[in-house]
């Protein structure tokens, strides 16, 4: 039952940030050869580095051996991922209705895996070296995560037929909403607020996600400052507000990746609850 824990868990954590990464595949899309390619293929190979990376954090987080015992934790968690094909599918009959559908099989599934990662197994040799759980930082870290991973604003509010709400909050915005709810619901509801941590560097890779996104939202709105003060004559300027659109994009992307790898990390790292650990 070992190895079949371990395999469902690595297929659905592949195939939920193959999801989640959204930006990543429009890049690889960009890519003619892999464009032209049939759409089960193009699939199949968009997984290939996905995998890879879940394979180098679950082996870099010893998450292989700690992975909870109990088998009906897996049993949603391969439903989930069964269900993200005829979410998919969806889109054949009711265009409209597929962004939601696929939103809300990935937020399903992430949340199955988040379960089974706050539920492993602590690390031999530290039970009480833990640090406090840094509350604020993780909810703002995993409501950027989350909103940039998984939009539900836009199609929720095109299912309600109130999608005229995003002509007045931009959309990457308006996902935070929704996000945010997400996460704090998870916090209390879950307890994790509570527990400690293992020795790990989720604060520092969640400190320069939020840092990143943070001069993203800055680089678009500076370049009419640039302008007004006359400054876009100089070629460096001139460059910045050419590609202002681009260095917003590829920060967004990188405090994307970074946000993913602190949240997998304080995760994964959790203790157990203090009355758990009294009666180890």
């Amino acid at each position: 039952m070992s190895a079949v824990r371990r395999i469902l868990f690595f297929v659905a954590f592949t195939v939920a940030m193959k999801a989640m990464f959204g930006d990543v595949n429009a890049l690889g899309m960009m890519w003619e050869p892999l464009a032209a390619m049939p759409a089960p293929v193009r699939e199949a190979v968009l997984h290939v580095p996905y995998a890879l990376v879940a394979a180098l954090l679950l082996t870099v987080s010893e998450v292989w051996g700690r992975l909870p015992a109990m088998i009906t934790l897996y049993l949603p968690l391969a439903a989930a991922v069964a269900a993200m094909v005829p979410a998919h599918g969806v889109a054949a009959q009711y265009p409209e209705l597929a962004p939601l559908a696929i939103a809300l099989v990935t937020l399903v599934l992430v949340l199955c895996i988040v379960m089974i990662l706050t539920r492993l197994t602590p690390k031999p040799g530290f039970i009480y070296e833990g640090s406090s759980f840094p509350s604020v930082q993780a909810f703002v870290a995993l409501t950027l995560l989350l909103g940039l991973s998984i939009p539900l604003a836009a199609p929720v509010l095109t299912a309600a037929h109130s999608g005229h709400v995003l002509e007045s909050i931009p959309v990457g915005y308006a996902n935070l909403i929704p996000a945010g709810i997400v996460v704090a619901a998870f916090i209390v509801a879950s307890g994790i607020r509570f527990r400690t941590l293992q020795p790990n560097s989720a604060g520092a890779w969640m400190g320069w996600g939020i840092a990143l996104w943070l001069l993203a939202q800055f680089v678009e709105p500076a370049a009419p400052l640039l302008q007004t003060y006359g400054l876009h004559k100089q070629a460096a300027a001139a460059w910045f507000i050419a590609h202002a659109a681009t260095i917003r994009g590829s920060l967004e992307l990188l405090a994307h990746a970074l946000l993913f790898a602190g949240a997998f990390s304080l995760l994964s790292h959790l203790l157990p609850a203090r009355d758990t650990i009294a009666r180890m």
